[in-house]
């Protein structure tokens, strides 16, 4: 059974809670954020303000492969709460 948008969305959300309560971000979660991040990329049913915020932690996770900072995850949960 293939893992839906809202199952990625949803793993994606836990993760990125995950590394912010730690303030920690193993290699294997690194590269699990990047490939949700592009399998969701290209999902034309995506709310615009979601499909945004991907692009937003693409841009940080690709320039900084550190833990997000809290308040970027907090506004990006925020966001990604809407789809």
């Amino acid at each position: 059974m293939p893992i839906t948008n809202q199952d990625k969305l949803r793993l994606l959300k836990d993760l990125l809670e995950n590394q912010a309560a730690e303030n920690y971000m193993t290699t294997d979660e690194a590269e699990q954020i990047e490939r949700l991040l592009s399998s969701l990329n290209d999902d034309p049913t995506l709310q615009p303000v979601v499909s945004q915020t991907l692009s937003l932690i693409r841009e940080k996770h690709q320039l900084n492969h550190e833990p997000f900072q809290q308040n970027d995850v907090e506004q990006w949960l925020n966001a990604l709460t809407i789809e």
